[in-house]
């Protein structure tokens, strides 16, 4: 394997092609779960690329990176290293992009402020709930289960209900008439998040173990196609499942001391490639509501 070596710091004040090309994987994934928006000259939204390549680079060179971990222990995993190269994935480049995921992480999920669900989000669940409570039969409309819809308002201390069923099939079809106009890729005024006061401080580690599998998994679903051309004799040894690597690569950031991470159960003394599958499964839809301290 080709030697290599981080950079000691990278150019802020103008575009150095070479570094560019090195942080090709964090603007890849930047992209995808940072977005950068912006308005035009008639209020529309721009995709503008991402914010957190830029950020990357000065929390870089001022050495301040929630990485818990040393590059020589990540280019002496040999496991790892291996798969990499198997999967032709730039061994330098990852470095880069492990840095970034492992920073982005604790900037959301331990030092992000918790954030109130959208607005759009909200609603859909409410309608979600009323709709699947509906039971239309030609006619007639019921409830599968007795339900009320409460408005309160605060400080007239009255509040108003709505229990019939035809009064709340009227709301949610009325919602399932009209959502359409509002089903598009670019944010809105719906999309915007409060803070929420009542949030929890942190997360529990399995959180950041979830959404580090995640943007991993994100990141290569943005590769393209894996060419493992070479004979299979290449690879006898070497394992090119993506999950076992971002297992072993939780196991390398020190976001877990558990050696099953890495693949083998020492214990039992058997192989478990899908031991983080198992610890994250309960975590599969979860939302991590948080405004990342880092990455604005």
């Amino acid at each position: 394997m080709e030697d290599i070596k981080p950079i000691d710091k990278f150019t802020l004040d103008k575009y150095v092609k070479e570094e560019e090309d090195l942080l090709e994987y964090v603007e890849m994934l930047g992209c995808k779960c940072h977005p950068d928006w912006d308005f035009d000259k008639e209020r529309n939204y721009v995709f503008m690329g991402t914010t957190v390549t830029q950020e990357f680079k000065k929390r870089y060179n001022e050495r301040i990176l929630e990485v818990p971990y040393k590059f020589e222990k990540y280019i002496q995993y040999e496991d790892v290293q291996n798969t990499l190269e198997a999967l032709n994935i730039d061994r330098e480049k990852f470095w880069y992009l492990l840095l970034f995921v492992s920073d982005y992480i604790y900037g959301s999920c331990l030092e992000g402020a918790k954030v109130k669900e959208a607005p759009q989000i909200l609603v859909e669940k409410l309608m979600q709930q009323i709709g699947k409570n509906i039971d239309k039969d030609g006619s007639k409309v019921t409830f599968i289960k007795p339900m009320t819809l409460t408005l309160k308002i605060q400080e007239e201390h009255r509040s108003i209900e709505i229990n019939d069923p035809i009064s709340l099939a009227y709301i949610y079809f009325i919602y399932e008439a009209g959502k359409d106009n509002f089903c598009i890729d670019q944010p809105t005024i719906f999309d915007i998040q409060g803070i929420d006061r009542k949030g929890k401080d942190t997360e529990p580690n399995t959180v950041l173990v979830a959404m580090f599998y995640k943007l991993l998994d994100s990141f290569f679903k943005l590769l393209p196609k894996t060419n493992t051309s070479k004979p299979a004799k290449a690879y006898s040894t070497v394992s090119l499942n993506k999950a076992l690597l971002i297992s072993r690569l939780v196991y390398l950031t020190n976001l877990s001391k558990d050696k099953r991470y890495t693949g083998v159960d020492e214990k039992k003394d058997k192989l478990c490639p899908n031991f983080i599958n198992d610890q994250i499964k309960s975590y599969k839809d979860y939302k991590i509501l948080r405004a990342n301290r880092f990455y604005k």
